[in-house]
């Protein structure tokens, strides 16, 4: 229990959004339910926007599977790592440990919501950059800290992703990053900022979706809208300045080119906050990659599923934000 009304506040403030400090860790899940998935999820990007990268473990019980992927950027060269269907009876699940065949990777809390320690050592192909098919080591070790609330919105209740009989939420928050990170014969230090995701629930994959997640010194945004079908459009996120507030709506006026992975994306966004203010920005994107996500259909398919660092200049002049778009969509429509 907390000692000080300092402790008291950091925890309501930590939790101000539903989120329980329990949340940090693995939930049950439904025997019943394939694709029952619990992922967690970082990204983040130095002040220069020259180092980024982006990890996820994600564990499917029912299909007795783990997935875990890293995408690492350097000034124009990409590498990743990308194993989606490990064993699952080889994962330490409250530390998300793996150590077999020459790959590593865990995630130790050491205070829920507050702090962990991301680790992951491999070996990956590049994908582009001179070294472009090459296999090479590459890891981080970086001690990830929050820097705001855990933005969630309660227990899903959407369809494909909620549960009658299983909770099924997810939640989302800024962080600072400090380690290294190693690119080949190369391992160097890395300060930055980025945003990490916890979910756990079912996991309707046959949907489109596009979120943003970047900050500055002064702000941080996130910001995602999903079409569901049969269930509509959702939307959410938040803002962070000197306190966070959720939005209402994001509006994206996006245009994407699929035959280009250095300039997939352009375009603008606006998002509305619930005290009635609101954000625009347009976008810049450095440089993007495609992330293979075609087991997760039913039935498989391919779908343009990429993830974008971007630099976003802000329409009231403040310091421009680094960070991230995703976007997943079916040119011929969701399988069905």
């Amino acid at each position: 229990m907390p000692s000080t009304r300092d402790e008291r506040d950091d925890m309501d403030e930590l939790t101000a959004f539903g989120v329980r400090l329990e949340d940090d860790g693995p939930h049950p899940f439904d025997p019943t339910v394939e694709w029952w998935n619990e992922s967690w999820f970082w990204d983040w990007v130095d002040p220069d926007g020259e180092i980024a990268g982006h990890c996820r473990i994600g564990l499917h019980p029912v299909q007795q599977r783990a997935w875990i992927w890293l995408y690492l950027y350097r000034r124009g060269e990409w590498i990743v790592i990308d194993e989606p269907r490990l064993p699952y009876a080889e994962i330490d699940v409250p530390r998300l440990r793996y150590d077999r065949f020459g790959l590593r990777f865990s995630w130790d809390v050491a205070q829920r919501l507050r702090r962990g320690h991301l680790r992951v050592e491999g070996f990956g192909r590049v994908l582009a950059g001179p070294r472009r098919g090459w296999i090479v080591p590459v890891g981080v070790d970086l001690e990830v800290t929050t820097v705001g609330p855990a933005h969630g919105i309660g227990r899903s209740t959407t369809p494909g992703h909620g549960s009658d009989t299983y909770e099924a939420s997810r939640f989302e928050q800024p962080i600072s990053l400090d380690g290294r990170i190693r690119f080949a014969d190369q391992e160097l230090p890395f300060t930055g900022r980025g945003e990490r995701d916890h979910s756990w629930g079912p996991r309707f994959w046959n949907i489109e979706w596009t979120f943003v997640a970047v900050g500055s010194d002064d702000l941080r945004l996130q910001c995602a809208e999903a079409r569901v079908p049969n269930a509509g459009r959702f939307a959410l996120g938040y803002v962070l300045r000197e306190r966070m507030t959720a939005i209402s709506d994001v509006e994206f006026d996006f245009h994407f080119d699929d035959d280009s992975l250095e300039r997939p994306v352009s375009g603008a966004f606006r998002v509305r906050l619930d005290d009635d203010t609101s954000f625009r920005g347009t976008l810049e994107t450095i440089s993007a990659a495609e992330i293979d996500i075609t087991h997760t259909f039913v039935p498989p398919c391919r779908s343009i599923y990429r993830r974008a660092l971007i630099r976003v200049h802000r329409d009231d002049g403040g310091a421009p934000l680094l960070g991230w778009t995703e976007f997943n969509y079916f040119p011929g429509g969701p399988p069905h």
